[in-house]
């Protein structure tokens, strides 16, 4: 998701400069980590144990797809969105510093070669 958004906020072209390519790389990993905070969720409930009964056994619905389901159905966009605004904002400077030395280097080599 985070490299379909950067490509088309760059429209394909190469070579930005480093700061084009760090906001452009902070919203594009900001976006993809909105987008996925759903199924973080569900994994990281999974690895915390939710969803087990008291004898340790899974509940009918095990698969991640059915958690997800009853996520939604249970707890709604709240739940499905939890910790979203914690993700994206270390998203926006992550992605900033990805991108932005990512195409640093790029240019970087390209002087070399």
């Amino acid at each position: 998701v985070k490299f379909v958004c950067y490509d088309s906020l760059s429209g394909g072209r190469k070579n930005l400069p480093p700061a084009q390519g760090a906001m452009y790389g902070a919203v594009s990993t900001a976006v993809a980590q909105f987008i996925t905070t759903p199924l973080d969720v569900v994994r990281n409930r999974i690895m915390a144990g939710d969803g087990e009964d008291q004898g340790g056994s899974e509940k009918k619905d095990s698969s991640y797809v059915d958690k997800l389901t009853t996520l939604a159905r249970e707890e709604g966009l709240e739940g499905l969105f939890a910790g979203a605004t914690p993700r994206v904002g270390k998203a926006l400077l992550s992605g900033a510093i990805q991108f932005a030395t990512y195409e640093e280097t790029k240019q970087s080599i390209n002087r070399y070669l």
